[in-house]
């Protein structure tokens, strides 16, 4: 049994490199051009538009700030790309019942996170799902059909200021890198926790022997959700304290498990195209949030 264990993985690894590694010469079909040459209109009924009671509290607001990220299902106009297949595996090890591919993190709720990505010479990239066609890992994906879901999470002023510090030094420098091979780290990892009972595969459900990385650790080579909540755990105490508690990793971080991460709530949902009509929705539901967002 042992060896017909060792040959399947033998078998199984060449096939998850290949899928996991990103090719940055893929050729892609971008219809984008042909639906808005049709004329057509942004549609805020769609299943993907949610508005939440994100169960903040008006003494929320009175001191501290909100980080916000934004957890991405993008739709890739062409079907047979890298990008593409390494969703579809994502998917498929994924331990959580959410779906998510991409992750970025934010300062306010103007369409202009950074995320790390591949296709570019700067891996750590400004991203507006608006304008997608400023970002060349964006530009292959239909905004008319990804969509997004942006999330909060409350923090003190002093680590608000040092995540923003941290990613607009890391954004000048640009020393931080996206690394394909992390992303079997990731994978085998979530594969793992998939086998598991949900209330022990969920992020922070089960204590690991091995897998926690202090947070003063500093690595250059990250995927996008490694690469958050390196940020997150060096920036924000209570992060680092749940990490360190539950001898959780940073390099092992789906994008799927941001969503477990104490503390962020949902706000809302939609396609990319309606990101700013969600936005707006959402503050006159909850005009707490007015101050981080700007039309």
């Amino acid at each position: 049994m042992l060896k017909l264990r060792r040959a399947s993985f033998a078998f199984l690894l060449p096939a998850l490199l290949l899928l996991f590694a990103s090719c940055q010469s893929t050729k892609f079909v971008d219809n984008r051009s042909q639906i808005m040459a049709d004329g057509l209109e942004i549609n805020a009924s769609d299943d993907a538009f949610k508005i939440y009671d994100s169960g903040f509290s008006k003494e929320d607001f009175n001191d501290g700030k909100f980080l916000f990220m934004r957890l991405y299902l993008p739709n890739y106009d062409n079907k047979a790309s890298s990008v593409n297949m390494l969703k579809k595996l994502i998917t498929v090890v994924d331990p959580n019942p959410e779906e998510a591919s991409h992750s970025s993190i934010g300062f306010s709720l103007a369409d202009d996170f950074y995320g790390l990505t591949l296709y570019s010479a700067s891996d750590l990239k400004r991203e507006s799902c608006e304008k997608p066609e400023e970002n060349l890992y964006m530009k292959l994906c239909n905004p008319y059909t990804s969509t997004q879901t942006t999330m909060a999470l409350k923090v003190t002023d002093e680590e608000y200021e040092a995540a923003r510090k941290l990613l607009e030094k890391d954004f000048a420098e640009q020393k931080v890198k996206y690394w394909p091979s992390k992303n079997l780290t990731v994978g085998i990892d979530s594969l793992k926790r998939k086998k598991l009972p949900r209330s022990k595969a969920k992020l922070g459900g089960r204590d690991l022997k091995k897998g926690y990385i202090p947070s003063d650790k500093k690595e250059t080579h990250f995927v996008c959700s490694t690469y958050l909540a390196y940020v997150l755990q060096k920036c924000v105490k209570s992060v680092d304290e749940f990490f360190k508690a539950r001898n959780i990793g940073y390099d092992k971080i789906g994008p799927t498990d941001l969503y477990y991460i104490p503390g962020f709530k949902i706000l809302f949902c939609s396609t990319w195209v309606d990101y700013k009509i969600a936005a707006a929705e959402f503050i006159q539901a909850e005009p707490h949030f007015s101050e981080y967002f700007i039309e």
